[in-house]
């Protein structure tokens, strides 16, 4: 997925590249036009004529340029997160539990003992509480950008959503942090549902989501 995103974002850029070539031969050729129409044919009219062409065609390689760097910077933005994820170790081990916990799930393992295990690891005495509280809270800034429309869900999803279902529907996630202090994690909760729109309506399914999944009992608001 990875891979996909940095192909996407080099194509993006050799796009405005490309882009930038043709908008200064075409603003090459419209001087030409113009100077001759001015000088040689005499044209009084075209003057103006010109002046509404060029204001047309920068207009187009304004927006296009504009779209295209908001795409690139999204793409390359979105690799960034990805990169913050695997690069931090604390991160990658809370991630590495969660999805433990996720596939003892599937396979259903989920023994009182196991889910008393994984609950002590996160106790307020532990330091792993704290990691779990920095995966929460970096996936709360994730939730701010969507919220604040910097990012879309459907450009994260394949990278992002896998790791933030896994930690919001984990119960035992839901039991320390997210129920209990639910007004410090409204960005997650606040995308949830338009998150799991997002992904039922592409077929994904959604881990835990059907005993685990985040219910009106407060938090949902």
């Amino acid at each position: 997925m990875q891979k996909n995103k940095i192909k996407t974002a080099l194509k993006y850029r050799e796009n405005n590249n490309i882009r930038r070539f043709w908008y200064i031969l075409v603003m090459v050729l419209l001087g030409l036009i113009y100077l001759s129409g001015q000088f040689v044919f005499y044209w009084d009219w075209f003057a103006e004529v010109f002046a509404t062409i060029v204001a047309i065609v920068t207009i187009v390689a304004f927006w296009l340029e504009y779209n295209e760097n908001r795409v690139l910077n999204e793409s390359q933005f979105i690799i960034s997160l990805n990169e913050q994820f695997v690069s931090d170790e604390r991160l990658f081990k809370i991630e590495w539990e969660l999805e433990k916990f996720y596939i003892r799930y599937e396979k259903g393992e989920l023994t009182d003992e196991y889910i008393e295990s994984f609950r002590k690891q996160f106790d307020i005495e532990d330091e792993r509480r704290q990691y779990l509280v920095n995966y929460l809270v970096h996936l709360e800034g994730i939730a701010t950008l969507v919220n604040n429309g910097t990012l879309r869900i459907d450009k994260i999803d394949d990278l992002m959503s896998y790791r933030y279902f896994i930690a919001m529907n984990n119960p035992i996630v839901q039991e320390l942090e997210l129920k209990k202090y639910s007004d410090y994690y409204k960005g997650c909760i606040c995308i949830y549902e338009d998150w799991v729109k997002v992904l039922t309506k592409e077929g994904v399914k959604i881990p835990m989501y059907d005993k685990y999944r985040l219910i009106d009992e407060g938090v949902l608001r």
